[in-house]
């Protein structure tokens, strides 16, 4: 099973476009060294954002010297971290030399800020009136811009469907958690894929997420608030491993750790289509906005990237001025790259960006220019994996040609050391079988939030018995692929229910073979998560999997794979394969999948090949 380090998986979240710690800070942090701007800026902590309800949020000010008078243009950060994680990037440090004030603004319930901590509701109503404190502030011009990764990023959706005035531009990085059904995507802020529960949300919520928080006594003053703020840590410590992951039921996995009481307690109860869903402010389809928004995000972003694809897709429909950047990275390490940039274990070539240059001019052009003049920046930029150079266009995805990979074998695809082809017609082999047992799951190897191993050789995972393994022969020319990878499998299983997972991978020259996306489909939502049914055991379905985004190049000599099988784990959650509600069980039976490849249940691949 894959071990991370929770403390390097929660730095993680704290990377904007820039350096960060490597670790959750231990002791309390000089901001102005830290964002480099002593004697450039003042900051002050601790600073009350009162709500509409009463209820006072926590905020850190840094203002940069200015003469007497002059007001200023304002960056607002909503995060539930402490303020040192989202003002170590280099891109906060340029925009506070560049004449920003910079608010960091601590969600309800977390850090020092009152009330309760319950992920994405009320986010709308807070977000606004953040902004709506900002902009009647002496030191504020009344222009705003919103900016965040991750949890900082996700809530500016429920804030663009508001327009609040002074509101003129965003930069949501790495924000597909604030999204919940919109064309192509129906995950409920990715909590769940393909219907399957993320326990990336697990660790998250075992870690910060919890209902209840330390505060600050009510009555006491703005410079006492300051000094326990300095000497205090409202930081949680949770303990490191993923053991507790194994717990069934799945309902009390975080309660058996003895974790604090978290909305996932009751998330994990919920289905995809529980109407429950509609307290959370998620951009649902129908919502729009009036503020230009600039979406960023990277390849190895296995969680979020193909949300930010879509969602970039569909505000570019209904909404003006909505602009992409895909690089080649893990979760929220944009910038970080090299003329030699490695993600995990892999080498994805020169991936240099200069993402704090175009922030900057995208906060100047709108909240500076008032978005007159030439924005000058392509409406989609994306970095094709081993390209070695960037590439812009008009729009997501890029017209591609499909190409069809169909999968065949002898009936003995069973790992690395079996017959699975791709090749360019359909199949003629007999099927192939694999059996799923939630007690041996397949480990999670690379992949998902937060992990900086986010890529990494296959090899191992390659020799289960309990994985298929489908291997092109080397190509003679690079092939080039960017937008959707989709996967149509015709497959029986002996269960009610079972879950397939899909993994895209690179098999270079030495034999490595490098992760690209993976995904995974709950079986019972195959027709989607409003037509909810049983498999008839024996039973042969169509199963589509759309849910793979990726733009790479496959130089000559490398190899495209697939690996299938039937759990990622502890990624997802383990299917019980008894059917019914898979969290309240705990007593699983192992499913046995049969996956078809013939000429007339012709199993494929389909990929986007772009010139």
């Amino acid at each position: 099973m894959r071990r991370r380090s929770l403390a390097a998986a929660l730095a993680l979240v704290a990377l904007l476009s820039g350096t960060a710690p490597a670790a959750a800070p231990q002791a309390p942090v000089d901001l102005l060294d830290l964002m480099k701007v002593r004697g450039a800026a003042t900051v002050q902590r601790g600073v009350p954002v009162t709500l509409r309800d009463g209820t006072r949020l926590f905020a850190t000010l840094v203002t940069p010297n200015r003469p007497a008078g002059e007001r200023l243009p304002t960056i607002l950060i909503q995060s539930p971290y402490d303020p040192s994680w989202e003002l170590g990037g280099a891109t906060v440090s340029r925009l506070v030399h560049a004449g920003y004030a910079i608010v960091v603004v601590n969600a309800r319930g977390t850090q020092w800020s009152e009330g309760e901590y319950h992920w994405m509701k009320g986010a709308a109503d807070d977000g606004e009136d953040s902004v709506k404190w900002v902009t009647s502030q002496p030191w504020s011009n009344g222009k705003v811009g919103a900016y965040g990764c991750s949890s900082s990023g996700e809530v500016q959706f429920a804030l663009a469907k508001r327009n609040p005035p002074g509101l003129k531009a965003m930069v949501a990085m790495a924000a597909a958690t604030g999204i919940g059904v919109i064309p192509g995507f129906a995950d409920q802020g990715i909590f769940y894929t393909g219907g399957v529960p993320s326990f990336d949300w697990a660790a998250w919520y075992r870690s910060q997420g919890h209902r209840y928080h330390p505060k600050l006594p009510a009555g006491v003053s703005q410079r006492e608030r300051e000094a326990l703020i300095a000497t205090y840590s409202a930081a949680a410590n949770p303990p490191e491993g993923w053991d507790w992951a194994q717990h069934l039921p799945s309902r009390d996995v975080l309660k058996a750790t003895g974790s604090p009481e978290s909305e996932f307690d009751r998330l994990i109860t919920m289905k995809p289509n529980d109407p429950r869903w509609r307290d959370y402010d998620f951009l649902n389809t129908g919502d729009s906005t009036r503020v230009p928004m600039l979406h960023v995000d990277s390849w190895y972003d296995t969680l979020e990237s193909y949300g930010t694809a879509k969602v970039f897709e569909y505000l570019s429909r209904n909404s003006p001025d909505q602009y992409l950047i895909m690089g080649g990275t893990a979760h929220c390490s944009m910038g970080t790259e090299t003329e030699n940039t490695k993600v995990g274990e892999r080498p994805i070539g020169d991936a240099r960006f200069d993402y704090e240059g175009q922030i900057l001019r995208w906060f100047d052009h709108w909240l500076k220019d008032d978005g007159k003049g030439d924005l000058a920046m392509p409406r989609v930029q994306y970095y094709p994996l081993e390209s070695n150079r960037w590439v812009s266009d008009k729009a997501w995805p890029p017209r591609s040609t499909p190409r069809r990979m169909f999968l065949d074998s002898k009936g003995d695809a069973n790992g690395l050391a079996g017959g699975g082809k791709l090749i360019d017609r359909p199949g003629r082999g007999a099927p192939d079988r694999f059996a799923s047992d939630p007690m041996n799951p397949v480990p999670t190897h690379g992949g998902g939030c937060c992990d900086r191993n986010v890529s990494r050789d296959q090899s191992a995972i390659e020799r289960r018995d309990d994985v298929l393994v489908y291997t092109t022969a080397p190509f003679d020319r690079t092939l080039k692929v960017a937008g959707y990878v989709n996967a149509t499998l015709y497959l029986s299983t002996s269960t009610p229910d079972a879950d397939v997972a899909v993994k895209l991978v690179d098999v270079y020259p030495d034999g490595k073979a490098y992760n690209i996306y993976d995904t995974i489909q709950r079986l019972r939502y195959r027709d989607g998560i409003d037509r909810e049914a049983p498999m008839e055991a024996g039973r042969v379905y169509k199963v589509e999997l759309k849910q793979i985004v990726a733009a790479s190049h496959f130089a000559p000599g490398h190899r495209l794979r697939i690996e299938i099988a039937g759990t990622n784990f502890p990624q997802y959650e383990r299917n019980i394969h008894r059917g019914g509600a898979n969290h309240e069980q705990s007593e699983p039976v192992t499913a046995r999948t049969t996956l078809y490849h013939d000429k007339d249940r012709a199993s494929f691949i389909e990929l986007p090949v772009v010139p």
